[in-house]
């Protein structure tokens, strides 16, 4: 008898966050920098204070997506969406990640274009989420696609927040060949692809920031949904 390891999306069901974790694997990442971040998130599903985080949240369960991404239209979904709702969801969701290849995608970086992806998987997820968010991984500029600010936009006019995992640290080309100095594409990032409550862009300084930015980064992702909730637990018992 075939055992199912990941618990599929039910029409309807509550929870916490439905989060698409967009992962760059241009052709201007290496496959050194593509396996470090595969195992950044990894890793962080595995780590307890991510799994403590999400029973801390209402409903007590989150929805999570990885796809990888490049050029126009180019993107591979590594795993559809699945319910994460204790430590054994937590577990095989990192372990299914694990075993999956990083893709190369060439043709360019369109932030446009995954953007575009990441509200389609949204409105499509089945799930009723207190927070819809994309987590969205970059070391270049968008230069395939449609102009990244109309997307943008009509992303967060839907009430979906876009953070960003930005690839800062020094000697960047982008897939183009242009030299992308650290400070500006964090101000890039800044301005014009996050958006939404509370967003943010956390940066990688160096490729053994890796983990520990993106343990960062989605420990306080989770952690907005647990204080989310402790906020209606407490405006309930005035």
């Amino acid at each position: 008898m075939a055992v199912t390891i990941f618990n599929v999306a039910v029409a309807g069901e509550f929870v916490d966050m439905q989060l698409v974790i967009a992962a760059d694997v241009s052709t201007s990442m290496d496959a050194e920098e593509k396996a470090l971040q595969q195992r950044g998130f990894v890793e962080a599903f595995r780590r307890p204070e991510i799994i403590e985080a999400i029973a801390a949240g209402r409903h007590g369960r989150i929805a999570v997506t990885y796809v990888e991404w490049g050029g126009d239209g180019q993107r591979r979904l590594v795993i559809p969406w699945t319910l994460i709702a204790n430590e054994m969801d937590s577990w095989m969701f990192s372990l299914k990640l694990e075993v999956s290849l990083p893709a190369k995608i060439h043709r360019g970086t369109s932030i446009s274009a995954i953007l575009s992806y990441a509200d389609y998987l949204i409105r499509s997820s089945g799930y009723e989420a207190t927070r819809s968010l994309v987590n969205i991984s970059g070391d270049g500029v968008n230069n395939k696609g449609r102009d990244v600010m109309p997307v943008r936009a009509g992303v967060l006019a839907r009430g979906i927040t876009i953070n960003a995992l930005a690839v800062v640290y020094g000697g960047l080309l982008g897939d183009e060949g242009e030299v992308i100095s650290p400070e500006n594409l964090l101000a890039y990032f800044r301005s014009e692809v996050i958006g939404g409550p509370d967003a943010f862009a956390e940066p990688v300084a160096a490729p053994e920031e890796y983990s520990p930015a993106i343990y960062r980064k989605l420990l306080r992702e989770i952690s907005n949904m647990s204080e989310i909730a402790a906020i209606g637990d407490k405006a309930r018992h005035r």
